[in-house]
C-alpha cells in the first residue's frame, strides 16, 4: 500500500514544498480512513464519520466510471468558465477526468483534508495529475486561512472568467463546505477588489505620507520595546460607531480597571465624552483622518502612528508621548531602513481596529473587548451621537446607498454596504490570526464579528472592579523603555535614502527611453522586439521595482500577469509586437505617475536628513 509514498512526496519536494513539509512527518495512517479497494481493483477509501456513520469514498464496483458520469453532469456549470476552483483531491479520479474532459481550462486545486491527501500519498500515483500543466495552483489544508490565501493569489492571476466544482465525496465528508465555500470566495471576491481599489486611490496619499513621515520617524522609538508590558490587563478597543456611545458610562466606569485604546476617529468621540485612552493608534492616509485631529489636543496622551498615516496629524512631533509602528505594506520604510520585526512591523491591515487590535495582543494583554466596531448603521446612525466625522448630507447619502445587510449582536438585521463588509473581514481575519488571545464583542448593535464572543462593558467591569490600574503607569513604562534611533541607524538611512533617489533617477531614465522607443517606427518587428527587451529588463529586475514600484502599480502588474503568457507563446512578430504592446502599457503609465512623486518627495526626505547630518 506504499509503494507509491516515496516517488510521490519527492514530486511533492520538487513541485509543492510548502506542501512536502506539511506531509513528510506524518507518519501513521489515518484512523478513521481504511484502505478497501473497489471491486475493479482501483483504490478506495471507507471514511469514519465522528458520529459513528462511515461511507466509502468511491463507488465500490468503478471509481472511475463514477468520475465519468460527474463530469458529463458538470459540462453547463463549467462551459463557459475559463478557470475552475476544484475543491476535493481526493484519490485524483474526478480531477484526473475533469483535465481530460476540459483540456484548456486551468484548476485551482484545494484539499481540505490533509487525512486524504496522505492516504492518496501512500495508495496511488499522483505525479501526473498534480504535475499537469493545467494545475495553475495547489493548495492543502483544513484552516479557512489557507482557503482564503489561495482565492487572493487565484484573483492576482484570473485571466477569464471562473467557476467552482466541489468533488462529490466531499459534499458528505463536510456537509456545510458548500455554504462555506459559496461565502468565503464571495467575501475574498470583495476584500480583493476593495484592496487593490484602495491601492489604486491612495497611491499618491501613501507614495507621500511614507516618505514625508520617515524623517519623523527616524526621531521618535517604535513601540517594540513595549512587548507584553500589559500581561494581565484587559484592553477595550474602541471604534467610533453608534454603539461606542450607548456604552459610554461603563467606559467611564472602567477607566481605571481595563487599558483603553482608541482606534483612529474614535478618540474624538471618548474626549467629548471626557474619557481619555490609554492610547491612540492611528493609521489613515487622507485628508479626513487630519480634520478630526485638527483640533484635538492629544499631545499628553501615548500616541502610536503608524507610517502611512496622513503626515499633517501628527502637529507636534516633540510630543513627549509618541511613539511610530510600521505595517507590513511599508515598502518604503522596509527598502530604505531595511526593516526587521524588531522595528515594530505589524500585520497589513484596512482598518485601524484591526491595528489596534494587534497592539492589544502585542502588550499582552489577557484579553480584549471590542466596542464601537459596528460595521453597518444601526438605527440608521453612522457614527456615536455627538461625533461630527461628516456632514449630515453625507451621513444620510451613506446610509441610503447601505443597500446590503448584516446580522446584529441582538439577532436583528442592519444596513450596511460593501466596503464595511470588507473591513469587517479584515477584522475578522486578524482576530482569526490571535489565536492566543480571547477576543470579545461588547456591542449590543452592531454586526456580529466573526471569532468574537459576546460580553458587555458591564460584564468586563464586574470582572475588574476589584484591580485598579495607575492611569499613569503606560506613560511611566513608556519613559523607561523606548527611545529613538541610535545616531548610526539614521546616517545608514540618510545613506540609502540618498541611493535610492539615484535608483530611481537611473530608472526614470531608462523609461524615458523605453517611451522614446515606443515611438519610433516599425521597420522590422524582429530588430524592435531585440531593442525592447533591455530596456524593460532594466526596470522590471531592479531590486527597487521589484521591492517598491511592484506594491504601488499592483493593479497594472497584475494585468501583465495575466497576459504576459499570451505574448511570450506568440510566434507572428507582428501580433507579439501588438499585444508586447496592450501589455505593458498599464505599467508604463502607472511608472510615468509613480516614479516622478517618488523621486519629488524623496529629494524633500534627503534634504532634510542630509541637513540634519
Amino acid at each position: 500500500m506504499k509503494k507509491f509514498a516515496a516517488d510521490n512526496l519527492m514530486f511533492l519536494r520538487d513541485q509543492y514544498p510548502e506542501i512536502y513539509k506539511l506531509m513528510r512527518n506524518r507518519l501513521e495512517w489515518p484512523p478513521r480512513l481504511s484502505y478497501e479497494p473497489a471491486r475493479n481493483g482501483q483504490a478506495n477509501l471507507l471514511v469514519r464519520q465522528p458520529k459513528g456513520d462511515s461511507f466509502y469514498l468511491y463507488s465500490r464496483y468503478d471509481p472511475s466510471r463514477e468520475a465519468e458520469l460527474w463530469v458529463q453532469s458538470l459540462e453547463r456549470n463549467v462551459a463557459d468558465a475559463d478557470e475552475v476552483l476544484m475543491v476535493g483531491l481526493g484519490l485524483g479520479y474526478h480531477l484526473k477526468t475533469f483535465l481530460q474532459a476540459f483540456p484548456e481550462k486551468r484548476v485551482y486545486l484545494y484539499e481540505p483534508e490533509p487525512d486524504l491527501l496522505f492516504a492518496a500519498l501512500e495508495t496511488v500515483d499522483l505525479r501526473s495529475i498534480l504535475g499537469h500543466r493545467q494545475i495553475a495552483m495547489f493548495a492543502v489544508g483544513a484552516d479557512e486561512l489557507i482557503l482564503s490565501e489561495m482565492l487572493m493569489a487565484m484573483f492576482r492571476s484570473l485571466k477569464g472568467r471562473f467557476s467552482s466544482v466541489i468533488v462529490p465525496p466531499y459534499r458528505k465528508l463536510l456537509p456545510d463546505l458548500e455554504r462555506r465555500l459559496a461565502d468565503i470566495v464571495r467575501e475574498r471576491s470583495i476584500n480583493y477588489r476593495v484592496d487593490l481599489n484602495t491601492r489604486v486611490r491612495h497611491q499618491a496619499d501613501w507614495i507621500e505620507n511614507l516618505t514625508v513621515n520617515l524623517e519623523r520617524t527616524l526621531r521618535t522609538p517604535s513601540f517594540y520595546p513595549l512587548k507584553d508590558v500589559c500581561r494581565g490587563w484587559p484592553a477595550i478597543v474602541a471604534g467610533s460607531g453608534p454603539s461606542l456611545g450607548e456604552e459610554i458610562e461603563y467606559l467611564r466606569l472602567l477607566k481605571n480597571h481595563a487599558f483603553i485604546i482608541a482606534a483612529g476617529t474614535a478618540v474624538k468621540g471618548l474626549l467629548h465624552h471626557g474619557i481619555e485612552p490609554h492610547l491612540i493608534v492611528s493609521m489613515d492616509p487622507g485628508e479626513p483622518n487630519f480634520w478630526v485631529f485638527k483640533d484635538l489636543e492629544v499631545g499628553q496622551i501615548p500616541f502610536l502612528y503608524i507610517t502611512t498615516i496622513k503626515h499633517k496629524v501628527i502637529r507636534d512631533d516633540r510630543a513627549p508621548y509618541l511613539m511610530h509602528g510600521y505595517l507590513d505594506v511599508d515598502v518604503i520604510s522596509r527598502y530604505i531602513l531595511e526593516l526587521t520585526p524588531e522595528d515594530g512591523v505589524l500585520m497589513s491591515t484596512g482598518t485601524v481596529s484591526g491595528t489596534a487590535v494587534q497592539m492589544a495582543a502585542f502588550l499582552g494583554c489577557s484579553e480584549i473587548v471590542l466596542i464601537g466596531q459596528d460595521f453597518s448603521y444601526p438605527g440608521d446612525r453612522v457614527y456615536l451621537d455627538g461625533l461630527k466625522i461628516t456632514s449630515e448630507k453625507n451621513a444620510k447619502r451613506l446610509i441610503d446607498n447601505a443597500l446590503l445587510t448584516v446580522e446584529n449582536m441582538s439577532g436583528g438585521i442592519n444596513r450596511t454596504n460593501e466596503a464595511l463588509l470588507h473591513l469587517k473581514l479584515d477584522l475578522e481575519l486578524m482576530i482569526q490570526k490571535l489565536v492566543h488571545v480571547p477576543v470579545y464583542n461588547a456591542s449590543r448593535i452592531g454586526a456580529v464579528i466573526r471569532h468574537t464572543r459576546p460580553k458587555t462593558l458591564e460584564q468586563l467591569y464586574n470582572e475588574t472592579k476589584e484591580r485598579k490600574l495607575d492611569p499613569e503607569w503606560f506613560k511611566e513604562q513608556m519613559r523607561a523603555r523606548l527611545s529613538p534611533y541610535p545616531p548610526e541607524r539614521r546616517a545608514k538611512a540618510a545613506r540609502k535614502a540618498a541611493k535610492t533617489l539615484e535608483e530611481l533617477e537611473f530608472i526614470q531614465d531608462r523609461l524615458n527611453q523605453l517611451h522614446d522607443h515606443l515611438q519610433t517606427p516599425v521597420n522590422r518587428y524582429a530588430e524592435w522586439l531585440v531593442a525592447f527587451e533591455p530596456l524593460w529588463g532594466a526596470i522590471v529586475t531592479h531590486p527597487l521595482f521589484k521591492q517598491v514600484l511592484t506594491f504601488f502599480l499592483a493593479k497594472e502588474l497584475e494585468y501583465v500577469q495575466r497576459h504576459w503568457d499570451e505574448v511570450l507563446s506568440e510566434a507572428d512578430l507582428h501580433r507579439k509586437y501588438e499585444k508586447l504592446l496592450t501589455c505593458v502599457m498599464p505599467v508604463l503609465e502607472g511608472l510615468s505617475r509613480v516614479v516622478p512623486l517618488l523621486m519629488q518627495h524623496l529629494r524633500i526626505l534627503t534634504d532634510k536628513l542630509g541637513a540634519k547630518g
